[in-house]
Formats: C-alpha cells, sequence, structure tokens
C-alpha cells in the first residue's frame, strides 16, 4: 500500500486532440464513434483512472469546445481541465497544455503527452514509459520498423538504406521530466513533429520504451476501420450479446501461358499465370467470398461483376479489403481465416507464409490470424494435369458494436 501512495499523481498529462481531421473525409477522428464512445475518450478513461496520474490538460480545437465542456462536465473526468492552443503547430497544442498545467499549481515531476486520436493506450505502456523517463529525463513509446525503409534524393534515386534493426517507429506516449519538457518549449522554436524531438535540439537524452503495434494513430478513414477491428478484438463487444459466424469459399481458374503467377496477393515466377477478369487470384477470391458468406452478404460475381470494367485486372487483395470493410459495416470482424489451395503445380510450400501476410494485411488482422496450407489431387482431374488452380476458405467472424 505504500508503494501505490508513493506513485500516486506522479504524473501529469496532456492529451492533444486540437488537429483538423483533414484527412478524414469530413469526420472529426477526435469524436468518431469507437465502440459506442468517441475515439478520445479511450485515452481519457486511461490515464483518469491511474493512480499514478494527477491532472489532465485536455487542448481541443475552438470548434470542439463544447463537446470539450460536455465530457468534463461527467464527473469520472474530474481530472480534466480543458484548454485551446493560440496556434495551428502541434508544439503550439503541446504548450497550450504545460501553461495549463502550470497555472493549476502543484505540478507532478513528470508530464506525459499524448495525441487524443491514439485510443489504445493502456496502463502498462504508462508503467514502462514512466520507468524509462525515472531512468533518463525523457522517453518515448516505440516499436521496431517491420518494412525496409530507404532514403530517397531529390531525383527519386535511393540515396541510403539505414539498418532496419536500428530503426523505430514512435508513438505517444512521450513522458518527461516536467522541467525537461518545460524548458525545451522555452528555448526551441523550430518546428518540430513531436516533444522528444525538441527535446533532443535543447541537448536532452530521449530513451525508448515498448509501445505496442496496436497502439495506431487514427489519420484517416481507413485507421478508423482498423481501430474498430482492434476495439472488437479486445473485448469491446459485450459477450452476452456476441455471435459468431463461419462462411466458405471457392475459386478456380484455368492456367495460361505466360508467367508470373498471381496468388495470394503476391507474383511468382512460373511460366503460367490465372486468368480471369480481374487478377485471377483464386486464393484471395476464396477468402473474399468466404467473408462475404459469411457476413450473408451474396457472391463476389453480385459485389464484383465481371460485366464492369473497373473490376478489369484490378488487384485482388483491394477485392478481399472491400469485403472485410462490408462485413464490419454490416457489424461483423474477421477473427480467423484458414484456406487451402489446390496445384499440382509449380511448387507453393515456400510462399504459405507470404501470402498468409498479405491476406492478413488486407483484411487488418494479425497474420498469425491467418493459415494457409496447399494440396495436390495427386494427378487426378484437370488440376492434377496442371491445366489450373483452386482455393477454398472458411472464414471466421464474430459480432461488433462498432
Amino acid at each position: 500500500m505504500a508503494e501505490r501512495s508513493k506513485d500516486r499523481n506522479l504524473l501529469d498529462v496532456i492529451v492533444v486532440a486540437a488537429g483538423a481531421s483533414s484527412r478524414m473525409d469530413g469526420e472529426d477522428k477526435q469524436f468518431a464513434d469507437l465502440g459506442g464512445t468517441p475515439v478520445l475518450e479511450h485515452s481519457l478513461q486511461v490515464f483518469t483512472q491511474s493512480e499514478k496520474v494527477g491532472k489532465i490538460a485536455l487542448v481541443l480545437s475552438t470548434m470542439n469546445v463544447d463537446l470539450g465542456m460536455e465530457l468534463m462536465a461527467e464527473s469520472k473526468y474530474d481530472k480534466v481541465a480543458l484548454c485551446i492552443p493560440d496556434g495551428r503547430r502541434r508544439q503550439d497544442s503541446v504548450r497550450a497544455g504545460l501553461l495549463l498545467l502550470d497555472d493549476l499549481g502543484n505540478r507532478a515531476d513528470f508530464t506525459a503527452v499524448h495525441d487524443g486520436a491514439r485510443p489504445f493506450v493502456d496502463s502498462p505502456m504508462i508503467d514502462r514509459g514512466l520507468a524509462a523517463a525515472q531512468a533518463v529525463g525523457a522517453a518515448v513509446a516505440a516499436v521496431p520498423v517491420k518494412d525496409t525503409i530507404k532514403v530517397s534524393g531529390p531525383n527519386g534515386i535511393v540515396a541510403e538504406t539505414p539498418d532496419r534493426n536500428a530503426l523505430r517507429a514512435v508513438q505517444t506516449p512521450q513522458i518527461f521530466r516536467t522541467e525537461i519538457l518545460s524548458t525545451a518549449h522555452q528555448s526551441v522554436a523550430d518546428d518540430v513533429t513531436d516533444d522528444a524531438t525538441m527535446v533532443e535540439k535543447a541537448g536532452g537524452q530521449v530513451a525508448t520504451f515498448e509501445g505496442h503495434p496496436e497502439n495506431i494513430k487514427i489519420t484517416t478513414p481507413d485507421d478508423l476501420i482498423f481501430a474498430r477491428l482492434i476495439h472488437a478484438r479486445r473485448g469491446g463487444t459485450d459477450p452476452i450479446q456476441a455471435k459468431q459466424r463461419w462462411g466458405t469459399g471457392f475459386d478456380g481458374h484455368s492456367l495460361a501461358l505466360g508467367g508470373p503467377l498471381r496468388l495470394g496477393g503476391i507474383d511468382i515466377p512460373f511460366d503460367r499465370h490465372l486468368e480471369g477478369h480481374s487478377d485471377g487470384d483464386v486464393l484471395m477470391h476464396a477468402v473474399a467470398s468466404a467473408i462475404l458468406g459469411a457476413s450473408s452478404l451474396g457472391d463476389l460475381g453480385s459485389n464484383f461483376p465481371s460485366s464492369d470494367q473497373k473490376y478489369a485486372g484490378i488487384d485482388s487483395a483491394a477485392i478481399l479489403a472491400r469485403c472485410a470493410e462490408m462485413a464490419l459495416e454490416r457489424g461483423w470482424v474477421v477473427d480467423h481465416l484458414d484456406a487451402t489451395i489446390i496445384a499440382q503445380r509449380p511448387k507453393l510450400a515456400g510462399h504459405l507464409n507470404e501470402m498468409a501476410a498479405k491476406i492478413a494485411q488486407a483484411v487488418k488482422i494479425q497474420p498469425a490470424s491467418v493459415n494457409v496450407k496447399v494440396t495436390s489431387t495427386d494427378g487426378a482431374g484437370a488440376i492434377g494435369e496442371g491445366q489450373g488452380i483452386a482455393a477454398q476458405a472458411i472464414a471466421t467472424i464474430s459480432r461488433s458494436d462498432h
């Protein structure tokens, strides 16, 4: 009990939520619905419930002041005070939060800065950040970069390929000793993208601590769809009301001369390709069909007719992504996908993991939730004679109250 008392009110928080949502097609990302609650409230709830947090400065744009006042009127947000920035830059918003916290007095030893559009911060992340900030003075949530990064010169030619193992994608919360953050804001006037950069420019050291791949920032409508998927998988659906469904899908196409073979969203070296109105990707089609079936949304032909020229040669990953979106619009989230490729040739076993990753990327689920396997007909039938390839799939979906 004594340890908890010592940590109480160790941290003040600035939640930055004054963005214009310019890439959200007219929807305000801060107050968009996420499981029946505005996006902004998800992080506010976590910080409010933490005994380590003393005061919370919520920085909103002028147009959202009324909505902010409604939030603060609820007793569960008694730690929250509202302010409006006097500039358009992100650092202007943070500075407004710092000034408000100073005016409130009794400053905490540490101050966290968090994006209001990142709804998936949690208590363990706060604990990790405080521990790192206590050791170094400043710390940022970060995750390893998965993709190879290229530095492009002004002429579009690659100038450098940094070592991916040393690269991190930075998130929030970012946590600082209060005097370090305040000094940085007083001494650095350059435009910066985050407060850690400001501390670095002021000569300070910044550590990283473990963030989470699902600690995403909502910037575009696609990000909001992904956030709703994450929320549903994390238990946002009422378990009493939750239901599951299953759907099956099948597709097959003939092989024609000329490679490469497009299958599972990747191009495989082969002297044949699958014929089709789109790119002929039977694996993507089977998975998409299974999702449509589970969601009672008909079949591929009725939703993506071959008579429509806009689907001619289309990447089937786009079709699969749209099917997952259609299911979500109906209130269903994809939990798991299991698919089987039926092919005599070429050899596909070495490509299955990459195919699963492409499917997961299109549907916006984890690769571990996708299983792809391959079998043959042992020479029987047209597929066994190498005339075509087929695929079948099963989709498991569950109800999501997004």
